[in-house]
């Protein structure tokens, strides 16, 4: 745990946006074959612990649907969202639901591909619904009228669906984001179906601008389709950097780590070089691939994570591609990602609207 706060807190140093902790790919096989990065904490009590250790960066944690509820969900995010100051993420991972069926000994009813991502947006829509049934003036801590909250402004939700019921509201207020950044990765088209709908990050894997540059476009054209500003999601390039103080240097070491854990032939943006020109591919990258920005997956996290940190970043930083200064506290404003409104705080105003219009009628 040392380890993790300490490289948190550079992280924070270097102005990052933040921190995910992203579940592996491979699942048992890869555990049994000795593969890479697939012993990990739960990530929910890790950021948990990691809020302590930080002040702004944002912090995501992997939870998965399959055997938890959207009032687990919700309750958990809520309250780390409070704790934080508003810095949470939720990151949201179907491919792995059938290992955490297997693992957990907790089976859904047959259901379909189709099915299962039917499932998924209702229990997102559930959770965003319950993090909406405070409203963000709800509590008043008046301690004089001994009244800690306003009851008109907690709101059952009385979510009545297809795979879930929830009275509710929420055992917990308002996170302080509104929402908890929402983030996904399922490049299907069912997942890109459900990001359109629902996330505020996409992290993508693309292995050149031109192909970023399309992707970007083909998404943001389904947000637009799903009724939501196309501005209203930021779309992060996966990239793997195996950094070294030479070309050289780097290629021995990206040989090194293929012998040891040969890559999973993902199409994600791999770069072997030296750390000046990560920072100039990065620059390129972004003007070419019409992207908001890069989600770095470090070969090596204590190594590669710290030549980021730095040796990356101040090169950044003097081009004029990196924050010199955190502008706001949460994660959407590191992420210029507008706070959702509580939907039953727009349906009060818009009856108090409609009752002042028949008034002003009369």
């Amino acid at each position: 745990m040392p380890r993790y706060e300490a490289l948190l807190r550079r992280a924070e140093a270097a102005l990052l946006d933040g921190v995910l902790f992203l579940p592996p790919r491979g699942g048992p096989a890869a555990l049994m074959s000795g593969g890479q990065d697939v012993l990990q904490f739960d990530t929910l009590p890790l950021i948990a612990a990691m809020i302590a250790h930080t002040g702004r960066l944002g912090l995501g944690a992997t939870v998965y649907m399959a055997h938890t509820q959207p009032f687990h969900t919700a309750r958990a995010f809520a309250v780390l969202d409070n704790l934080s100051a508003g810095r949470t993420a939720w990151i949201v991972d179907l491919e792995g639901e059938d290992q955490q069926e297997a693992d957990f000994g907790h089976v859904l009813p047959s259901l379909s591909s189709a099915e299962r991502y039917d499932r998924a947006r209702e229990y997102i829509d559930v959770a965003m619904k319950l993090w909406d049934s405070w409203e963000d003036d709800a509590v008043i801590a008046d301690k004089a009228a001994g009244m800690f909250a306003l009851s008109e402004k907690i709101h059952p939700i009385h979510h009545v669906g297809t795979y879930f019921s929830v009275r509710g509201p929420l055992t917990a207020v308002r996170p302080i984001q509104g929402h908890p950044v929402v983030i996904m990765r399922d490049a299907s088209d069912a997942g890109l179906a459900l990001a359109a709908a629902s996330a505020d990050v996409f992290l993508a894997d693309c292995g050149d601008p031109a192909q970023a540059k399309a992707f970007a476009a083909r998404l943001r054209g389904m947000v637009a389709k799903a009724g939501r500003s196309p501005d209203a999601l930021r779309i992060l390039v996966n990239v793997a950097p195996i950094l070294g103080d030479s070309d050289a240097e780097a290629k021995a070491r990206g040989n090194r780590l293929d012998a040891m854990a040969p890559t999973t032939g993902d199409p994600v943006w791999r770069f072997v070089g030296t750390a000046a020109a990560f920072a100039a591919a990065l620059s390129n990258w972004r003007a070419a691939a019409g992207i908001d920005g890069v989600n770095i997956l470090p070969a090596v996290l204590a190594e590669d994570g710290e030549r980021l940190i730095a040796d990356v970043m101040p090169i950044l930083r003097q081009q004029g591609l990196a924050r010199t200064s955190y502008a706001g506290s949460t994660l959407r404003a590191h992420l210029n990602l507008a706070k959702p409104a509580s939907r039953f705080a727009e349906q009060a105003a818009a009856v108090l609207l409609e009752h002042q219009g028949a008034g002003d009628s009369r």
